[in-house]
């Protein structure tokens, strides 16, 4: 089981690595956060799961909670972000993006 966890937590910290690496490379705020969001919340699953395989019932519905939790919480957060940079006309960067949601059709 030890084992187990190690690989859980290294492959929490290899997501959580890459989710920093792409808000770096990525160019502009939406893509940054699609970046963030997913390997934080991915990263952060390996851990909890690393943490149930390594405890005992306490500590296993803990990180049941916290997953639970993360599982609501990370999506309104990343859309509560994103429609906030757009109401501030953030702009996007990404080659061949186009805005759907404009208000203005042309």
């Amino acid at each position: 089981m030890a084992v187990l966890a190690d690989m859980l937590i290294a492959l929490g910290l290899l997501l959580t690595t890459l989710g920093v690496v792409g808000i770096y490379r990525m160019p502009d705020v939406y893509t940054q956060l699609h970046a963030s969001g997913k390997a934080a919340f991915l990263g952060t699953l390996a851990f909890l799961a690393a943490a149930a395989v390594a405890g005992q019932g306490a500590v296993d519905a803990r990180a049941i909670l916290i997953a639970l939790f993360l599982v609501l919480t990370t999506p309104v957060s990343a859309h509560v972000i994103a429609r906030a940079s757009h109401a501030r006309g953030e702009p996007l960067a990404s080659p061949g993006a186009t805005d759907e949601s404009s208000r203005d059709p042309a």
